[in-house]
């Protein structure tokens, strides 16, 4: 009797889906860690792009005052996270007319840049983080005598996480 010896093996079967499943058990951990390690990068990034922003209309408000201060101010959460919206006040200052706020969305026409975790931003500005400064001297100087800090985290990864100094 001639026997077909075409095909495979139940052994040989076995032994390669516990190869694949062996390999498998490796891969798939790897990849979700890579999938969560790049969607911390981006979300790093998108958190400098926010602070870079938030500095740079600090900067250029700075020397207008609010009461006796000579600097704007960081709108204060109270020492607690406040969520990042599209009107979140950020900022305070006077030029002489009147206090003016500036909202999250006057630095972002599209509104606040979206997390890659899909859960938002939340913002923090200690009581005691408001800068202070004065003019002095002729011609005036603006002496800056304390220095205004804030962070931004992604709402639901509180590891992710970045610090400013203005």
């Amino acid at each position: 009797m001639n026997r077909n010896t075409k095909g495979f093996t139940l052994m040989e079967l076995v032994v390669t889906v516990a190869i694949i499943g062996t390999l498998a058990a490796f891969a798939v951990p790897a990849y979700l860690d890579a999938q969560q390690n790049g969607k911390a990068n981006k979300a790093l990034e998108t958190m400098n792009t926010i602070g870079s922003a938030i500095v740079n209309k600090y900067t250029s408000v700075a020397h207008y005052g609010i009461g006796t201060s000579a600097l704007a101010e960081l709108n204060s959460t109270g020492a607690v996270w406040t969520q990042l919206l599209d009107e979140t006040v950020l900022i305070k200052y006077d030029r002489g007319s009147g206090v003016v706020s500036v909202v999250t969305t006057d630095l972002f026409k599209d509104g606040v840049p979206k997390s890659p975790f899909g859960s938002g931003w939340e913002f923090y500005v200690d009581d005691d983080s408001t800068g202070e400064a004065s003019w002095s001297g002729n011609p005036p100087e603006l002496l800056i005598t304390k220095v205004p800090m804030f962070k931004i985290r992604d709402k639901n990864q509180p590891l992710v996480l970045a610090e400013y100094t203005l």
